[in-house]
């Protein structure tokens, strides 16, 4: 018998109808995202990133998911790049459940990256010793069946990650986003994009002339926390609009604390204006404003729920302290779904 776990009644989908789940976590100055795929009469869960940040309340993302998960597996690992704020949790997450596969960007590491990297290592040694799978995110020109779903894996390709690997460690470090996995979670018409911290170079050089509007995603995450690199190269700069427009979202979540409480000034404002004048302001969520975590379903049906705020309680009953305890609100009731038609584009996956 599954515990009822906050984690479990606000995440673990009720209605047999939902083919994929996604919850944009709110983890402060960080990324994580829980992805959750039908297979049968049971779900898939997913962990894109992690990130650990007691300084803004962020949640214990190893807790909530242990907690989610119960006495099953974890299905994946996904780490979009070796940074420390979607690494860091990493060892605790692996202590707390068993991990079955750790996919990632195949990015070389350089002396830069810290302790972070080295726990991702330490997982793909553990998982592999146990007779789990190490890959390697590498593009390709079709989706690939996921459960009773699909995922596509736009970026990098295999060149780009050869490419970046040959160059000296300053180098291979600046150009650590333009490396970063971008993948597509849904299946036909209806798909969620979680781009990591993909910046212009990442999508002006290699992915968006490439797939064109088979890009278009109903929901996306906001790439580098609402940063402008996924528009500009520096503030002064015409945006480069081509990736968002293709892409096409009719929802967008910011993941990153305030603006006053982010060290890089997250999310950026002119990136706001750009993602609210493509999606709507109303339309145009951020895990920050009060430490909410956001939710959106795909449907069996090729339909999606609009994105639903779980109201801050997700971080209430998990949210890191400055003492170090979890916080132990009481969240109750799962999350309730108004389903919206999404958009709909020829956008087929035979590429020129």
């Amino acid at each position: 018998m599954v515990t009822e776990t906050t984690a479990r009644k606000l995440l673990w989908p009720a209605d047999t109808e939902v083919l994929v789940r996604v919850a944009f976590l709110y983890v402060g100055q960080g990324t994580s995202t829980v992805v959750l795929v039908a297979d049968g009469d049971d779900y898939r869960v997913l962990l894109i990133d992690i990130n650990l940040d007691e300084e803004r309340g962020g949640i214990n993302v190893p807790s909530l998911i242990s907690d989610l998960v119960g006495n099953g597996d974890l299905a994946a690992f996904v780490n979009s790049h070796p940074h420390n704020d979607h690494l860091r949790g990493l060892d605790d997450l692996s202590d707390r459940v068993n991990i079955l596969e750790v996919w990632h960007s195949g990015h070389k590491p350089s002396k830069k990256y810290g302790e972070a990297y080295e726990k991702l290592q330490d997982l793909i040694k553990k998982v592999t010793d146990a007779g789990g799978d190490e890959i390697v995110l590498e593009r390709t020109d079709a989706p690939t069946d996921l459960g009773d779903a699909q995922c596509h894996v736009l970026s990098p390709s295999e060149w780009l990650t050869e490419d970046v690997n040959e160059e000296q460690a300053d180098e291979r470090y600046a150009r650590i986003h333009e490396q970063c996995g971008v993948l597509k979670f849904g299946k036909d018409t209806t798909w969620v994009m979680l781009p990591g911290d993909a910046d212009r170079d990442a999508f002006e050089k290699h992915i968006t002339d490439h797939y064109g509007n088979s890009l278009c995603s109903a929901a996306l995450g906001a790439a580098h926390h609402g940063a402008r690199t996924y528009f500009r190269y520096d503030e002064a700069d015409e945006p480069y609009m081509d990736a968002l427009d293709n892409t096409d979202p009719q929802f967008v979540i910011i993941s990153a604390p305030i603006r006053d409480d982010s060290p890089h000034g997250h999310p950026h404002k002119d990136a706001v204006e750009l993602y609210e004048d493509k999606a709507g302001t109303e339309n145009v969520l951020h895990t920050g404003e009060d430490r909410c975590s956001y939710i959106f379903d795909i449907f069996r049906d090729g339909g999606c729920s609009e994105v639903t705020s779980d109201d801050g309680r997700l971080a209430d009953e998990y949210g890191l302290e400055a003492d170090g305890e979890d916080g132990k609100g009481n969240a109750g009731g799962g999350a309730r779904f108004r389903r919206v038609t999404p958009r709909q584009k020829d956008r087929g996956y035979a590429l020129a």
